[in-house]
């Protein structure tokens, strides 16, 4: 089986949760990174934190992060793939500080850098309609014979 159809291949249901805030399902930042280290070394850096104004749980204005631009690359089948994204930290009031907002936001810019460049969790946000994992295990199958 190819790397790219070892990364698109779905989580196991168990592994699929109801996101609190209802913007859809999740997986754990760390089932992420697992199937990351398991096709191969990557790098993953922050390139910007973005700060900008939010209410906290007083509400009152507050300035903080609020999200961050990073950068993931990985080897994938031979060739090296490099992948910008954002990543939001989705609710800043619940974080009592700046360090928590941008751990939250660093995750969620992995988690979009995997899905946009790697295919890594695009079923979550495909649902019934995510047909790519098929596609590439008959691809594998057509190249090996």
């Amino acid at each position: 089986m190819q790397q790219q159809t070892q990364l698109v291949k779905p989580f196991r249901s168990s592994l699929v949760r109801k996101n609190p805030t209802g913007f859809g399902d999740y997986v754990p930042h760390s089932a992420y990174v697992e199937r990351m280290l398991y096709v191969g070394p990557y790098d993953f850096e922050i390139v910007e934190i973005i700060r900008g104004e939010f209410q906290d749980k007083a509400k009152q204005t507050a300035v903080g992060v609020v999200g961050c631009l990073a950068r993931l690359s990985a080897m994938v089948d031979g060739q090296l793939r490099t992948v910008v994204e954002v990543g939001d930290c989705e609710r800043p009031d619940n974080w009592p500080h700046d360090g928590a907002r941008l751990k939250d936001a660093a995750s969620d810019a992995f988690k979009r850098c995997c899905m946009r460049g790697f295919g890594l969790g695009l079923h979550l946000y495909s649902g019934e309609s995510f047909a790519l994992f098929d596609a590439l295990v008959k691809r594998d199958e057509t190249a090996a014979e």
